[in-house]
């Protein structure tokens, strides 16, 4: 009897321990899931400097006065500038793609279409034999990229998305 119920708490105690690696699990991609999207608008900007003026869509319902000793925007800015040359792995989409002899024209072309139509895309041109590769874009989730490869599927049909090494601030 003293055996069944310890074979019964040690089944039962493996049991939950599989619960709670799932729930972790489950925790973890629910958690990397609903990250915030970055507002593209504010990408790179001083917020302190924007919100005491009175620029942007802030002046609208007036001015906002704030009150900090200098050591906060220079510890601010000392931050942003030490940071600006961290990258991160995120995701591009791929619009072009070519081994052909006329690869590298057709390369410079796409990229210089694509700067035009979307003059604030970050474009990327490259070559890595023996293929000639167009990227644009710099997107912290897959979400983001796919949301932006399917508003291009027209012009660029045969587009899609890599998983690459992006600079940041994204968009």
């Amino acid at each position: 009897m003293k055996k069944a119920i310890l074979i019964l708490i040690a089944v039962f105690a493996f049991a939950l321990s599989g619960y709670a690696q799932n729930d972790i699990a489950v925790e973890v991609d629910s958690t990397y899931a609903n990250r915030a999207a970055v507002d593209s608008t504010l990408a790179g900007k001083d917020i302190f400097q924007m919100l005491g003026s009175g620029q942007g869509s802030f002046s609208r319902e007036g001015k906002i006065v704030i009150d900090q000793t200098s050591a906060v925007s220079s510890a601010m800015s000392r931050h942003i500038a030490n940071n600006a040359h961290k990258r991160l792995t995120g995701y591009r989409v791929r619009i072009f793609f070519d081994n052909k002899q006329t690869a590298r024209n057709q390369s410079e072309r796409v990229a210089g279409t694509f700067k035009s139509q979307h003059p604030g895309i970050s474009v990327y041109r490259e070559y890595e034999n023996p293929y000639f590769k167009v990227t644009v874009g710099d997107f912290r989730t897959k979400e983001e990229a796919r949301r932006f490869m399917n508003s291009i599927k027209g012009t660029y049909p045969s587009c899609f998305i890599v998983r690459e090494t992006i600079n940041y601030p994204i968009m």
